[in-house]
Formats: structure tokens, C-alpha cells, sequence
């Protein structure tokens, strides 16, 4: 009886090991086979039976475990949550838009959460996902993959820091600029390559659809010529209501109570945009050139009014 206690108690080890895997995404087929390994000895022959013995084990608590490409994987859990049709439809969203990410490892990672909210679906929100994969695969990549070329090559000239000569089209004019490279930027589903224009000290954002030649010039960019940051100061209820950006600090306060924020290399026309709502309690204090533009607009709205 204590022989047969011993065996149960090694094979529940041997159950919750391969559960720790599966449920971990690292269950791959020489891992696996690692946990029986002392079952089989070294007849190998018996290892798909030993092994479909403990996969048997786990179908009989609801759990169903699919392998694909030499790794294991478990489909579902013995518990599930009752996603709304919403819900699940924001979780495909999430997974469509996993292709947009540019590094490798950040996808992995993305879609083993993803995989770890399916494996609680109920049969419902299995059956809704499925109706609604495709087709919002389809929407959330063909942009990207229509512009990957593209994307590659502007990558590739943020590595190489040398000043670009970039015509692209704006208000259905073709408008040509020499400029910095910067980052290749991912927001609201669209692509944008982030450059800084050195003749109007200007961040801008151009949608990669819209670019129509990008040359290379021997020149390298310096580093004050690709970071470019703003000052500004906020005053009276501004002061405890705003809350900062992820590309933004704070200095703390001036002489007078208002508070200093650097805002770095945010696109200098969104960043117009939003001090312009705040108004009287906004202050740009540099670069120069962007006080003097704000100045204007400011002026300009007095005089309409």
C-alpha cells in the first residue's frame, strides 16, 4: 500500500509539472518528454504511451491539450469566464493588432497573454471569435503589410543617423523637407516616421503612405539635431489637474508657483494643438521659435474674435 501511495504521489508531481508548462507556453515536445523520462527507462517506444496515459488523466478534468509544431499546448481550462460578445471582440481586436508591433519578442509575449485569456472562453466565445477572426486579421494587416518595405527602410535610416531629403505628399501638394531621422512611430493603426526638420527646428510625423522618395545624404545627424524638446510652464488649476505624458517631466515649479514641464520630441503640431486648449494658463518658454508661433496663433484667434 505504501509502494502504491508513493506511485500516486510521483504521478500527481508528474500531472501538475506538465500543467506548470502548459500553462507557461514553454511546453515543448523534448520538455515534456523530460518529465516521464524515469517512467520509460530506455525503451523509447513506450514514451507516446506513457505520455497519452497523463494527457488522458487531464481530458478526464476538461482539459484538452492540441500539439503544433513540436509543441504542446492546452486548449482550454477546467474553469471558464463568460466573455461577452464585446469583450471577446476586443480581444481580437488586441490580436490582429499584434503584427503591428516591430520586435519579435514583444509579439511572443503579447499573444501568450492573449492565449491565456482564450483558454478561459466559454464555448460561446469560442464560436464568436472564430466568426469574427479573419476578418479583422484582414483589417488590422494589410496596411502593414502593404507598407512593410517601406517600414524596414525607414528603420534602417533611424540606425544610420545620417539626414535625409524626404518628398511626401500633404494636403494634396508634394512638399520636400531636409530632416534627421528619429523613430518609426505605431499609433491609431497607422505608421509614421518621426524625422526633425533642422530649417524650422520642427518635429513632424509623416504617415509612411504618404512619403514618395526618401534619399540619403552623406551628412550625420548630430544628437541635438534628432532630440528636440519644448519648455513650457502651466499656471493657476492646470497646475493640479494635469497629468504628464510618458515623453514628459517636470522641473517642479518657478518663482511663482507655475510648473516647468519638458515635453521631448512629441510632434510639434499636436503639441501646438493641445497648449493651445489650456489657453491663458500656458506659457511656451522654448524653443524660441514655437513661442513665437503660439504667440501668433494666439493673436490671430483675438483678432477673429
Amino acid at each position: 500500500m505504501v509502494r502504491l501511495s508513493e506511485k500516486y504521489n510521483d504521478s500527481c508531481v508528474k500531472i501538475f509539472s506538465l500543467l506548470k508548462l502548459l500553462t507557461s507556453n514553454t511546453a515543448d515536445y523534448s520538455s515534456v518528454i523530460n518529465i516521464f523520462a524515469d517512467e520509460a527507462g530506455k525503451n523509447n517506444s513506450t514514451i507516446p504511451v506513457i505520455l497519452n496515459k497523463y494527457l488522458n488523466t487531464l481530458k478526464v478534468f476538461g482539459m484538452n491539450v492540441k500539439k503544433e509544431k513540436n509543441k504542446y499546448y492546452l486548449s482550454n481550462l477546467p474553469f471558464i469566464i463568460e466573455f461577452s460578445s464585446d469583450e471577446v471582440k476586443s480581444v481580437q481586436m488586441l490580436k490582429a493588432a499584434v503584427d503591428l508591433l516591430p520586435n519579435q519578442k514583444s509579439k511572443d509575449a503579447f499573444l501568450s497573454f492573449l492565449k491565456s485569456i482564450e483558454m478561459r472562453y466559454s464555448d460561446f466565445a469560442k464560436t464568436y471569435a472564430e466568426s469574427k477572426e479573419s476578418k479583422f486579421h484582414l483589417d488590422f494587416t494589410s496596411y502593414f503589410t502593404k507598407h512593410h518595405e517601406k517600414i524596414v527602410e525607414c528603420e534602417k535610416y533611424c540606425q544610420d543617423k545620417k539626414k535625409l531629403e524626404i518628398t511626401y505628399c500633404t494636403n494634396f501638394e508634394d512638399c520636400t523637407i531636409i530632416c534627421s531621422p528619429k523613430e518609426v512611430k505605431y499609433q491609431d493603426g497607422i505608421v509614421y516616421f518621426s524625422v526633425f526638420n533642422q530649417l524650422s527646428m520642427q518635429i513632424f510625423d509623416i504617415p509612411i503612405d504618404t512619403i514618395k522618395v526618401i534619399k540619403q545624404l552623406l551628412t550625420v545627424s548630430s544628437s541635438k539635431d534628432i532630440s528636440m524638446s519644448v519648455v513650457y510652464l502651466l499656471k493657476g488649476p492646470l497646475i493640479r489637474s494635469y497629468k504628464l505624458r510618458e515623453w514628459e517631466h517636470s522641473n517642479g515649479f518657478d518663482s511663482r508657483g507655475n510648473l516647468i514641464i519638458i515635453n521631448t520630441n512629441e510632434d510639434f503640431e499636436v503639441l501646438l494643438s493641445r497648449l493651445m486648449r489650456y489657453g491663458e494658463y500656458c506659457e511656451v518658454l522654448t524653443p524660441l521659435a514655437m513661442r513665437r508661433r503660439m504667440s501668433d496663433m494666439v493673436n490671430k484667434m483675438l483678432e477673429n474674435y
